[in-house]
């Protein structure tokens, strides 16, 4: 059914939000199916890579890291934490606590990885050179403007 003409056609091309929806919807979509077998969301796998590479590392650093909301990565967190793939720091002091990576999380990312790479790739494969280009800095570009450098996983 068309739009009323006084509302907004939010299913037109030039609608960003809705591209942009569409776009990360299929992202997500195909690393969640390929992640599927082993049990991880493609939400979640770049969550565990800033507690592998920074690790120990607390609420506030992954959600500063990720540019994200406290209480969306604490979420995330709990979530890591249940499934044995991440666990409090013993060495932590302080108000809040830090997470480290448990020998099963360091596993996951190990066996995640190649998997990663393959849809990644598959991805890529779908664009010209000089579109892979033109999507990585229009990415940059619209990002809110800070200066984080996120280890890809």
């Amino acid at each position: 059914m068309p739009p009323r003409p006084s509302e907004p056609d939010y299913s037109r091309p030039q609608c960003i939000n809705l591209q942009m929806l569409r776009a990360s919807h299929y992202i997500l979509k195909t690393y969640d199916e390929a992640y599927r077998p082993y049990g991880i969301r493609a939400t979640q796998m770049p969550v565990l890579g800033v507690v592998a590479r920074w690790a120990p590392v607390t609420i506030k650093q992954v959600a500063d890291e990720m540019e994200s909301e406290r209480s969306v990565i604490s979420r995330k967190l709990q979530v890591m934490e249940k499934n044995g793939w991440i666990c409090e720091d013993p060495q932590t002091t302080g108000k809040e606590k830090a997470f480290i990576l448990t020998s099963t999380g360091k596993k996951m990312i190990k066996i995640i990885l190649p998997v990663k790479q393959k849809v990644q790739n598959r991805i890529l494969k779908s664009l010209t050179d000089n579109e892979q280009l033109l999507l990585m800095s229009l990415c940059n570009k619209l990002k809110s403007g800070t200066t984080a450098n996120i280890e890809c996983y």
